[in-house]
């Protein structure tokens, strides 16, 4: 007589199998109340958020245009010094 092929499945395999149910339900579930809705503190906060990057953005750029201007003059001088000996 031949042994059986099938194998039990282990608690592990089991409980997956009942975690993915649960998350099929719930997922129907949501579906059936049309899912959530997007916040609009959500869009405001953003908003807000990219207005502030922004203007971190400009104020950076200044900076760079300041130091770069310094930057040059420093290396003008030097060119002049190096020129003069």
């Amino acid at each position: 007589m031949k042994k059986s092929t099938l194998k039990k499945s282990s608690k592990v395999e089991r409980a997956r199998v009942r975690l993915d149910d649960a998350v099929v339900r719930l997922e129907k579930a949501l579906g059936q109340q049309g899912g959530p809705t997007p916040s609009p503190s959500g869009d405001e906060v953003q908003t807000r958020e990219m207005e502030a990057l922004r203007g971190e953005n400009s104020r950076l750029k200044e900076i760079n245009q300041t130091v770069s201007a310094r930057l040059d003059g420093a290396i003008g001088r030097l060119n002049a010094v190096i020129g003069e000996a």
